[in-house]
């Protein structure tokens, strides 16, 4: 320990002697200073150059190498995403009416015709080719009565009629047009009676092979667009017609799509649904509507910036016809009906929309923190306040955040989304060193013996003792920050890099740029210059009692009486345990969970929609495809059981609610259309191929044929070619949270894994949010752990002292431990969003005890009298910092985003417990059980600087003997021995005393 004592007196001492050096030197060199730090900044600024944004969730979110990236890559060469989903729920009392379908159309009519670069939805619709050759154009039409006076699609035809030579041996004149007439909805084809339906289908097993495949290479490509709609092929007529019971028919009976020709579910459309005794659907609140865009190979892709989420690509085009998509279904909802879009686009805009306009929150919250540093710094009268040098302050915090963004960038780092947060911890924090700076400042202008001192002398004295301690707490903010370069997520680490690199210029600022603009401050006074109009001088200026009015001086004198009260300190601590329990309580109890969701305002059209989604599809997931590589006829048998341990998690009925995978296809396609009794008799090197290829240019499996990436073209009755990739779709039910999904897809990836199958892997874009789930807890309690370690060495290192370093971490600890779990309570969860400003709040938290301890470190007397004395030389500039930056966020307690409402939470509670630990219950503690030592008179002699013999002044205070003695001591008064010793807050902050009995000639 007597070390650890020297150890402390050497280190405070060099620093002492440094900033009382340095001090003098700013003050006599303003100007070269301030031009330096421009020029420095300026050079700095070159880092610009290699400035980037990132806002993809892949690379922010989750480790670069990880297997979601990897996988990433991977699609981008075989299935890179070129398609974009725009979706309308439409909710009334009941969709299955004449009416809804009316209005349904209604709203199909109107986005038919938007209208972008001349360019309509046909142009830019994602396709697929329709499975049904009976809807083909290839020939003439005839009029043929079908059992009713209705008419169809022309482009429909009854499979009994149609003539498969039509388009070899046409001998019908062109004027003779022959048109067929069948039933609105033909239910014997596409319903679940089937007997009609094998019936075709072995008529077209009997075409010979060449005109079958001509004629499924020339089906017609359709757009995707599905709703209840196709069910009368968009036939106006028929829809405009259609009866309720025809509506409730079709829901109930078809289990092909009219459309397409493809199996379709219509009940999967419909939510709310209600059944009859007989379990028939008889009404429904909603239907849903899907249009899906495909992007063009040949365009310039452009970013769609979100707000770290939002993943897909767009081009200009898609992205100005889903503006005006969104627009058109906004504005086609009803008195009794309701039309809720939502555009591919949709989360991205709304998104980064609600955070830019809540930014206006936050400037107005950086107006007040300037108004209050103005208030603060100076005193409410012309002369002494201080609007110019506030102003050099939080120059000097910009000029370090673009100090930090360059240098960063000159690194390879990214700004990401997390950076907006930059400015108010740089502002937090850098306010709060300028509140020291002046604290200090002020203190030795109470001294009395210091009025016969130069602006220089008087700078080096405050300087001596602020630049210690920020010194410290600067330390302490840049190493907690960078110790986040070790995180795993890159969006983490290049935000703690970029505020490290931040709280270090801007302490560097305000020890140099700062002081600079306080010693020219001064100078305008001394030479009575007004504070806002520089260019007109007072004389004889008297400032008015109000404007000397010191309210933290009188608050801070109350407070210790307070804290020499017993009966103050239990209370203190007995409301420290009970928040600490409620603290713990909540720590315990809190979630860790990201809901996307959370970051759109609750009043916009995209919230509702997830309301209404999620309260009438309640069991709808997301859907993930299973992907392969190559594969042959030998990966069969594992390909078989991957797929069937897949049905086997269906069946499970928790984690997947849905399998489309080609393989069950195939082979009930081989059961019902080939000779061939199982699937091992198909394996082999001259019948797979074969197989395939017939099934792909089936009905059974058309659809599946974009799920095939071949070596070569897949050509009809010819073998296919060798494969390449492959894919097939599961779909996951709705999860609650990490608790629910991650389980169900470490499930599903040890299925993958254990059957051995060319499949290797899942994906799905949520990926990259659940795998963030999964580390981001474990990365928060790392950095945070991480931290803890930093400011403990750190302080240890600048102070020496293990007892005061220890109780700083349990301050910090105890401040940490009851933001969290009061966040709980406040319904937070960790997410992105609360794990960064926890990490943030680790800075904030620090200073307010630091500041403290260090003030203690060097006051001297009894252990209540060092307390008494820490609290009143720092404690109203660690109020004020505080203050300031509660009132930064005040107003973002009015916002709708989430993002900002998580930011007022969390830095709300931060001031609250951190002012209460750092200004209540640390002084309490080091009253009871500080360090009793003090700085011994001798070393003090020796090692003290004075004014006259560092700085070169040879002025004398009033004070002094006028002795020429080499040395002086810079004492404490709680060191003069007195009978009539003041009051602590009364006596002067720092007495200039000239020891005449030390080094006598």
């Amino acid at each position: 320990m007597v070390l650890l004592k020297k150890a402390s007196h050497i280190v405070i001492d060099s620093l002492e002697r440094f900033f009382l050096w340095w001090g003098k030197f700013v003050a006599i060199h303003p100007y070269p200073v301030i031009c330096t730090c421009i020029i420095i900044t300026a050079l700095s600024s070159l880092g610009f150059l290699r400035f980037r944004m990132e806002h993809h969730a892949n690379l922010l979110w989750i480790p670069a190498d990880s297997s979601y990236n990897v996988n990433e890559d991977w699609l981008e060469l075989f299935f890179k995403k070129k398609e974009r989903d725009q979706i309308v729920l439409f909710k009334s009392e009941n969709v299955l009416t004449p009416k809804a379908l009316n209005e349904m159309f209604d709203i199909y009519k109107r986005i038919q015709t938007i209208e972008v670069d001349g360019k309509t939805f046909d142009n830019i619709c994602a396709t697929v080719p329709i499975a049904d050759i009976f809807q083909t154009k290839k020939r003439k039409k005839r009029q043929t009565e079908i059992g009713n006076d209705d008419t169809t699609d022309n482009a429909a035809y009854d499979y009994e009629e149609y003539d498969f030579w039509a388009d070899e041996y046409n001998e019908y004149d062109e004027d003779d047009e022959i048109i067929t007439t069948v039933q609105r909805i033909d239910f014997n084809k596409y319903g679940n009676k089937s007997s009609n339906k094998e019936a075709a289908l072995d008529t077209v097993d009997s075409l010979p092979d060449n005109i079958y495949c001509d004629l499924v290479t020339t089906l017609n490509e359709k757009c995707i667009l599905t709703n209840l709609l196709e069910i009368w092929r968009y036939n106006e007529e028929h829809i405009r017609t259609a009866t309720q019971q025809e509506i409730i028919d079709a829901v109930n009976i078809l289990t092909k799509s009219p459309w397409f020709g493809y199996d379709a579910d219509y009940k999967k459309f419909l939510g709310g649904i209600e059944r009859n005794a007989s379990g028939h659907i008889i009404s429904a609140r909603t239907a849903q509507m899907v249009w899906k865009l495909k992007l063009p190979d040949d365009i310039e892709i452009v970013d769609n910036q979100g707000s770290g989420l939002e993943l897909e690509l767009a081009d200009k085009t898609t992205l100005d016809w889903e503006e005006e998509f969104v627009q058109i279904v906004q504005n086609m909802s009803t008195s009794d009906a309701i039309a809720l879009p939502h555009a591919a686009k949709s989360f991205g805009d709304i998104s980064s929309d609600a955070i830019f306009f809540d930014a206006y929150l936050m400037a107005g919250g950086y107006l007040l923190m300037f108004a209050y540093t103005i208030f603060m710094l100076g005193k409410l009268n012309t002369l002494e306040v201080r609007l110019f040098l506030s102003i050099s302050g939080i120059v000097s915090i910009f000029m370090g955040l673009g100090i930090a963004l360059s240098l960063s960038s000159l690194l390879g780092y990214p700004y990401t989304p997390m950076h907006a947060a930059l400015p108010f911890l740089c502002l937090g924090i850098g306010i709060d060193d300028m509140f020291v700076i002046v604290q200090c400042w002020t203190n030795m202008k109470r001294d009395p013996t210091t009025l016969g001192l130069s602006i220089a002398d008087k700078m080096a004295i405050a300087l001596k003792h602020a630049g210690v301690s920020v010194t410290v707490t600067s330390l302490t903010d840049v190493f907690a920050f960078g110790v986040g370069a070790v995180t795993q997520m890159p969006g983490l680490e290049s935000f703690c890099v970029c505020t490290a690199i931040g709280l270090g210029s801007i302490y560097l600022l305000q020890v140099s740029w700062f002081v600079a603009w306080m010693t020219l401050d001064e100078q305008r006074v001394e030479s009575g210059r007004d504070g806002l109009l520089p260019c007109i001088v007072h004389q004889d200026f008297q400032p008015s009692a109000c404007s000397n009015f010191e309210a933290g001086l009188v608050v801070m004198k109350y407070y210790a009486k307070l804290l020499s009260s017993n009966a103050f300190k239990v209370i203190t601590v007995l409301i420290t345990v009970t928040l600490l329990g409620f603290g713990v309580w909540g720590w315990t109890g809190i979630k860790q969970k990201f809901d996307p969701v959370l970051l759109l305002p609750s009043e916009s059209y995209l919230r509702e929609w997830i309301r209404v989604q999620q309260q009438y599809y309640p069991e709808d997931g997301w859907s993930a495809d299973v992907y392969s590589g190559k594969f042959s006829h030998e990966d069969l048998a594992n390909i078989d059981e991957l797929v069937t341990r897949l049905e086997m998690l269906k069946e499970d009925g928790t984690i997947l609610r849905a399998v489309d995978s080609w393989w069950s296809k195939l082979k009930e396609y081989a059961h019902d259309k080939t000779n061939y009794t199982s699937w091992q008799q198909f394996s082999n090197e001259e019948d797979f191929p074969m197989i395939l290829s017939d099934f792909l240019f089936s009905s059974y499996g058309s659809k599946y044929k974009p799920n095939f990436k071949f070596e070569e073209t897949l050509i009809c009755n010819q073998k296919a070619p060798a494969i390449k990739a492959t894919k097939f779709q599961i779909s996951y039910f709705a999860f609650e949270g990490p608790e629910t999904h991650i389980p169900a897809r470490s499930a599903v990836t040890q299925v993958i894994d254990s059957a051995k199958s060319p499949y290797t892997f899942s994906h799905c874009k949520v990926y990259a949010a659940w795998e963030t789930d999964e580390i981001i807890g474990y990365e928060l309690w790392r950095n945070v752990g991480l931290a803890m370690i930093c400011v403990f060495v750190v302080t240890l290192l600048l102070l020496c002292n293990i007892q005061i370093c220890v109780m700083v971490i349990l301050i910090v600890v105890f401040t940490l431990t009851d933001i969290v779990g009061f966040l709980h309570f406040w319904d937070i969860t960790i997410d992105i969003i609360s794990c960064v400003n926890i990490v943030l709040a680790i800075g904030l938290c620090v200073d307010y005890s630091v500041h403290i301890g260090h003030a203690f470190l060097i006051a001297k007397g009894t252990r209540q009298e060092k307390a008494i004395e820490a609290i009143a030389t720092i404690g109203p500039a660690v109020f004020n910092g505080g203050l300031t930056t509660f009132l930064a966020l005040i107003l973002c307690s009015f916002s709708s985003s989430h993002v900002f409402i998580t930011f007022f939470k969390v830095f709300a509670l931060t001031v609250i417990f951190g002012l209460f630990h750092g200004l209540v219950l640390f002084p309490v503690v080091l009253s009871m059980i500080g360090p009793v030592y003090n700085m011994e008179p001798d070393f003090l002699a020796d090692s003290t600087l004075t004014i006259s013999t560092v700085t070169g002044s040879n002025k004398i205070s009033p004070n002094s003997s006028g002795s020429n003695t080499p040395k002086g001591g810079h004492d404490n008064l709680a060191f003069i021995k007195s009978d009539k010793k003041p009051h602590i807050l009364e006596r002067p902050w720092v007495t200039i005393q000239t020891n005449t009995n030390i080094h006598k000639t």
